[in-house]
């Protein structure tokens, strides 16, 4: 009949007895419980039981007889090969050379030399492959998704990252193969600071006071040890059990219902097949001629467990010394015979265990027959195995003989069969010993996540470790000589290996107090990471060791480390797709430090190993500079990155100096560099960047290649992954995503390549973000979707669909349009379940936009409704209904503005207008565009001068088909109107036309009025725009003035409609004068315009004097370059070509005079417009301008004197009086180019003079001075001229005084009185001598 045995926490415990000095103890032991462990601080050692093999007394304190161990030299070894290390200097961190990124180490003895030293990759270093190329510069495309484009990119920083994260965790034996390895096994701590340790004593719990006093019994034997997995420890004194909750204290139980004295006790796991499920372990108790089996079983995340009576035993031939189990449910035991046994039961019943159940016990090293053979009878020097290790996950046995042999043994399935065996190791381990003393005290298994090659390390009593490969032959693959600080005592069997961490245990019991030597090898994890990001170099580097000393005051029994941080123990995702377990930097952000327990007679020891985020994290306490100088140099650049980044999102940052530490990381974390290679321009990205993708890779690594769902029953799709994994890595990345918002990355500035590298780092940076906000809204998505029965909305789903989701990894679905579109259907699916199951879908709606409002769009749901609103309005006769079902539809639309897509807007859009619904036509895709952008981006976009590879243009485009689906109801309200006016009914069409433009035309999207006033303009309804009274038609009109004719316009008339004439004097100014291919006339004509409306403005009182008088000149200048143009389009000697390519440049903007006469007038010879110049610029140049009044006058010569005459008639009329017309040269050229004229009257040329524009007087003057200062050969010509003037002041005698003109007649009279006379002069005397007489009389 079964029977069950109570729970040991209901067990008769010492703590719950009766005795009250008993119970004073107990809680003193719990008050104790758990302290900072300080040796110094250890008073007088509890008595324990002595601990088997160590040399002292020959009797324990409690009775019990201890065989003595065999006397050990240490000064006898040597070691087999490499160098001493009595005398190894101590390693210092040097300075960090940003400039270079170099990585140095500095060497004591080195530094007073003044050199470094740093293990640099050298010739025959093993090279490692990578994966890693480099990265291409990206680009934005032109129709990229504002979302799915940058997750693109950020996927691929995350699989690079992933990739780097499996390359740096490399396999065991490919380190061992290092040259180094050998030549510099071990390097120091990187700092002497206490934070860089790589193992520490982190506390002490004092051994339960109940096992005090239950020593100080009188008592036969006594043993301790520890059962990791169900976090007990136990104890065993004579024939009693004790386990204790070491992780509370509170927990002391014992199992006092076996008779013999215990010899050994083991946990293993249960087999399968013989108990039921809630019995996980099998607690086996072994006397000297009996073993006990006990179910045990521990609930999940509880702290009680329970036993359970089996009725199974067996009869034993020795004691047991050592029980291991595998995974499976297998036990091998080890007997005090040296004889390996296999302990099986199994059972035929399908209820829990019944009269078939057999329990046998098989001798796997001496055969059948030596399980019946009496343990007395036994020799004591019988050959045999001294102690075995077991690989449970590869299912293999090592054992150790008493002649030094290792054999490997198969054990996988039922087998048992011999492999391999190595024979020569004692050989090895003492072929350069005096004595040959060497052997080894303890195996350890190197599991496959260590290495695929590396399986068993053989630990010796002088400390050297051989390391065993299977592949190809079983055979030592290296000899690694003892932890430097090893001290000079034999290492003891309870020495402990455990992934990568090697523990050596010494005992010394000759110092006053007996204390063991904890000496301590922890594989330097940043060797690799640091030679790529700091030095650039993919060299596989050496194994090597850090290593420290602890002192335990005590004697060790035994030491295991706790499983939840064992790599051996990780999950897929810490692993490599090979099973090789993720070194220490990746792990570090989803485990925490490892940890092991070292249970000595002075109490029980935790020993952690700081993570490497632990040690910067401690020393940035204590020496800032100095922790990040030494976690860059150690680990690399992009690892201290995503380390402060992890801490940043981890840790309370109230303290000021952890902020401070964290920005000064990311900000001294390098700048990105683009670098040109053969396959073109190539971008290594800063450690800040490398750090962010790093981090939130490992956050991801969970999940990001893991399948969503998996299959159940047929038909059917489960949730891949226990939601207690999604929201660990949820809570992570929103830690992370809530620092960076709170902690932006500084943004730099920079010219060149350089503004190139950080404009990519930010494009790469955003999408990172927008990968983390992703992931966080995608999870949530999910956890929804089980919490809505996952299964029964897949199922909703069409075939497709779930084909498609079957599939879909973690990584697709978030950044994948397929994985778009899956969560889109997830969602319409779960919408019809709830309305399938009449439920409300307004609270999922919220609960889908609070929890994951960008990535599964949860305006669906509403967007859902509003078309069932929309329907009942297409199928109302009733106008009232059909009215309030168009408003709800809209309302319900609104909601979702910033989420539906455009393709369903379009649809959406065109359903209203076809049903002539303005409010849905035009509200509802202008709210659109407002929500799609709701920063304004496309506005800045326009601004910033619309760059084609602008990411912010996918916004603008967005924007753009929000507005035509506007501009196509309103061109549509337009045609009704049209159409309707033609048939005599305009009213209603009326009134909606102008309600739909009311609407719009209210909107206070600035891009959406431009939008909008540009459809007019291609109109041709430009004109209307001047009726508009918005905030937004200036400044359009102002941005958009061009040279277009029908748009040009636009903002004087504005201006002049609103009477704002000074506003648009300026405007048609900035027309005339602003460089354009408008033609030089048009330029003058909106300076004439300008000119009218500053004088107007001056009549309403707001006259601005200088602009007025400075339009006037601008006016006077375009008229002479108007001139200039003229005369370059008559001018003779020019081509066609090049008068085009001149009146071009005249007609680009409007010139200065000086460049007018020097680029224009002088070089083509443009003679009027040199004068025109001249007489504008009011300035005179006597050579220039007598040059080119002969000329002008000059080529009419041959044309006789009419034509010249007109011709100077024109010319003064034009310049005189002006500096360009001066009488003083304009009156001696004329007169001198008439006198070449043919034919005449005389003084014709005075005629012309006078009719031009000079006064009588003026030029009487001047042709009087030109008489009195010629020779003989002009005098008679100029007389003559003066003869004419005399004529016509007989009938203008006010212009020239009568005494002036009587002086001159009487002086020619009398000097040609008595000459010979020719026609010409005697028709001169006559004129004078009349003009004589008429002065006389005057």
């Amino acid at each position: 009949m079964l029977t069950s045995l109570p729970s040991f926490s209901r067990l008769n415990t010492m703590a719950s007895s009766n005795d009250p000095f008993q119970s004073q103890q107990l809680q003193s032991q719990q008050q104790q419980y758990i302290q900072g462990y300080n040796p110094q601080q250890m008073g007088q050692q509890p008595l324990y039981p002595q601990l088997p093999g160590l040399p002292n007394q020959s009797q324990n304190q409690y009775g019990g007889v201890v065989q003595p161990f065999s006397q050990y030299s240490q000064a006898n070894v040597v070691p087999l090969s490499g160098p001493s290390y009595q005398n190894q200097h101590q390693n210092i961190v040097g300075p960090y050379n940003s400039q270079s990124n170099s990585l140095y180490v500095q060497n004591q003895q080195q530094q007073q030399n003044g050199g470094y030293r740093y293990p640099q990759p050298t010739s025959g270093i093993q090279s490692t492959q990578t994966q890693l190329s480099p990265q291409i510069l990206e680009s934005v495309s032109k129709d990229e998704d504002p979302i799915y484009g940058p997750l693109s990119r950020a996927k691929g920083k995350i699989d690079r990252a992933l990739i780097g994260d499996n390359e740096i965790s490399t396999d065991l034996a490919d380190g061992m193969s290092h040259p180094l390895q050998s030549s510099e096994p071990y390097i120091h701590s990187p700092s002497n600071a206490t934070a860089f340790k790589p193992a520490k004593i982190t506390k002490r719990t004092p051994l339960p006071d109940a096992l005090h006093q239950e020593l100080n019994y009188k008592h036969l034997t006594a043993k301790m040890g520890l059962f990791e997995d169900i976090e007990r420890a136990w104890f065993t004194v004579d024939n009693k059990l004790f386990l204790w909750d070491y992780s509370d204290g509170r927990d002391f139980s014992r199992y006092d219902e076996q008779n013999d004295t215990i010899q050994a006790v083991g946990l293993v796991r249960a087999r399968k097949d013989v108990f039921v499920d809630e019995i996980t372990h099998v607690l086996l108790i072994c006397t000297s001629s009996k073993i006990t089996l006990l179910g045990l079983s521990k609930p999940y995340n509880s702290k009680e467990i329970n036993l359970y009576a089996t009725n199974l035993s067996v009869e034993s031939p020795t004691a047991m010394i050592d029980i291991k189990g595998t995974p499976a449910g297998r036990i091998f035991m080890l007997g005090a015979n040296k004889d390996l046994y296999e302990l099986d039961y199994t059972s035929d019943s399908s209820w829990f265990f019944g009269s078939s159940t057999k329990v046998g016990l098989h001798n796997r090293s001496s055969g059948s027959l030596a399980n019946w053979t009496p343990g007395f009878l036994a020799s004591k020097s019988k050959e045999g195995v001294e102690s075995f290790a077991l690989d449970g996950q590869q299912s293999r046995l090592y054992t150790l003989h008493t002649g030094g042999e290792i054999e490997m043994i198969d054990i996988s399935g039922g087998n048992y069969q011999s492999r391999a065996r190595y024979t020569r190791l004692k050989h090895d381990l003492n072929r350069n010993q005096q004595g040959g003393n060497v052997s080894i005290v303890s195996l350890a298994v190197v599991g496959g996540h260590e290495s695929k090659r590396v399986s068993l390390v053989a630990i010796a009593s002088n400390g050297y470790r051989v390391y065993f490969t299977t592949s190809p032959s079983f055979w030592p693959h290296i000899f690694r000589p003892p932890i430097t600080s090893q001290a000079n005592l034999p290492v003891s069997s309870q020495s402990f290996y455990s992934s990568g961490t090697f523990m050596s245990v010494q005992h010394d019991n000759s110092a006053p107090m007996p204390q063991t030597q904890l000496s301590i090898a922890v594989p330097h994890c940043g060797r690799q990471s640091a030679l790529r990001e700091n030095l650039e170099s993919y060299e596989a580097p050496a194994f090597q060791e850090w290593t420290i000393t602890e002192i335990i005051p005590s004697q060790v029994w035994t030491i295991v480390e706790l499983p939840a941080t064992n790599p051996a123990y990780a999950p897929p995702s810490l692993t490599r797709s090979d099973g090789i377990a993720l070194s220490a930097l990746p792990r570090q952000a989803t485990t925490q430090s490892r940890e092991f327990l070292v249970l000595a007679t002075s109490g029980l020891f935790c020993v952690s190993q700081p993570r490497p985020i632990d040690m910067l994290q401690d020393d940035l306490e204590l020496e800032k500079d100095a922790a990040i100088n030494t976690v860059r140099l150690q680990f690399g650049k992009s690892q201290l990155a995503a380390m402060s980044l992890q801490l940043g999102a981890t840790s309370d940052l109230k303290a000021i100096d952890l902020a401070s530490a964290i920005s000064t990381i990311l900000i001294t974390s390098g700048e990105p560099i683009i670098k040109d290679g053969t396959g073109g321009k190539s971008i290594t990205y800063s450690g800040r960047h490398d750090g962010l993708a790093l981090i939130i890779a490992r956050y991801l690594r969970p999940i990001w290649n893991v399948k969503v769902t998996v299959p159940s029953v047929p038909g059917r799709q489960i949730l891949a992954l226990p939601e207690a994994t999604l929201l660990a890595v949820q809570g992570r990345l929103e830690k992370l995503r809530r620092y960076l918002d709170e902690h932006p990355f500084q943004r730099y500035q920079a010219e060149g390549d350089a503004k190139v590298a950080w404009d990519q780092e930010d494009m790469s940076i955003h999408g990172l973000e927008v990968l983390l906000k992703q992931a966080i809204e995608a999870i949530s998505f999910i956890l929804l979707l089980s919490d809505y029965k996952i299964s029964d909305v897949i199922l909703r789903t069409d075939p497709q669909t779930q084909q498609t989701l079957s599939n879909l990894t973690f990584q697709a679905l978030l950044t994948s349009i397929d994985g778009k579109d899956v969560a889109r259907k997830l969602v319409t699916a779960l919408i019809e379940q709830q309305i399938g199951q009449e439920l409300g879908i307004d609270t999922l709606s919220e609960i889908l936009q609070q929890r994951c409002g960008t990535f599964c769009q949860p305006g669906d749901v509403v967007m859902y409704k509003a078309e069932e609103s929309m329907r009942r309005a297409e199928g109302a006769r009733d106008f009232a209904e059909k009215t309030d079902s168009l408003a709800e539809s809209l309302r319900l639309f609104t909601r979702t503005a910033g989420s539906i897509p455009i393709p369903r807007l379009q649809e959406v859009s065109k359903r209203y207008r076809n049903m002539q619904y303005t409010f849905g036509a035009i509200e509802l895709p202008l709210k659109t565009a407002v929500e799609l952008d709701p920063n304004d981006k496309a506005v800045d976009f326009v601004r910033d001068g619309e760059h084609p590879n602008d990411p912010r243009k996918a916004l603008f485009e967005a924007r753009k088909q929000c507005y035509e689906m506007v501009i196509d109801a309103l061109g549509m309200f337009d045609e009704l109107l049209d159409s309707a006016t033609a048939q005599g009914n305009a009213s209603s069409a009326t009134q909606k036309r102008d309600e739909a433009y009311a609407l719009a035309i209210a909107s206070d999207d600035e891009l959406f009025h431009f939008y909008l006033y540009d459809w007019h303009v291609e109109r041709g309804l430009q004109e209307q725009l001047l009726e508009f009274d918005t905030p937004y038609i200036e400044k359009y009109l102002k941005l958009t003035v061009n040279d277009v004719e029908d748009r040009r316009d636009l903002l004087w008339k504005f201006y002049a409609r609103r009477e704002e004439y000074l506003a648009a004097a300026e405007a048609l100014s900035s027309l005339a004068t602003r460089p354009s291919p408008m033609v030089l006339h048009d330029r003058l004509y909106y300076l004439a315009q300008a000119l009218t409306s500053a004088k107007s403005a001056a009549s309403f009182g707001s006259e601005d004097v200088e602009f007025t008088s400075r339009l006037q000149e601008q006016i006077d200048v375009a008229q002479v370059q108007m001139e200039v143009a003229r005369g370059v389009e008559t001018h003779p000697d020019m081509s066609a070509d090049d008068k085009n390519e001149t009146l071009s440049r005249l007609n680009t903007d409007l010139l200065q005079l000086d460049e007018l006469y020097q680029n224009f007038a002088r070089p083509l010879r443009l003679y009027e417009p040199i004068l025109l110049i001249l007489k504008t610029a009011d300035t005179r140049i006597d050579d220039v301008c007598e040059a080119v009044w002969r000329q002008l006058i000059g080529s009419f010569r041959a044309a006789g004197n009419v034509a010249m005459s007109e011709h100077i008639i024109t010319l003064v009329k034009r310049y005189f009086p002006s500096e360009a017309a001066p009488l003083d040269i304009m009156v001696p050229v004329v007169y001198a180019e008439a006198q070449g004229a043919q034919g005449g009257s005389a003084g014709w040329a005075s005629i012309a003079l006078l009719d031009g524009g000079v006064p009588l007087r003026d030029l009487w003057e001047a042709t009087v001075g030109l008489y009195e200062n010629s020779d003989d050969d002009e005098r008679d010509y100029y007389a003559e001229e003066v003869s004419v003037l005399a004529s016509r002041w007989v009938s203008r005698k006010d212009e020239i005084p009568a005494a002036e003109v009587e002086r001159f007649a009487s002086a020619y009279l009398l000097r040609t009185n008595g000459g010979p006379l020719d026609e010409v002069k005697r028709d001169t005397r006559d004129r004078l001598t009349a003009a004589k007489q008429a002065a006389v009389r005057y």
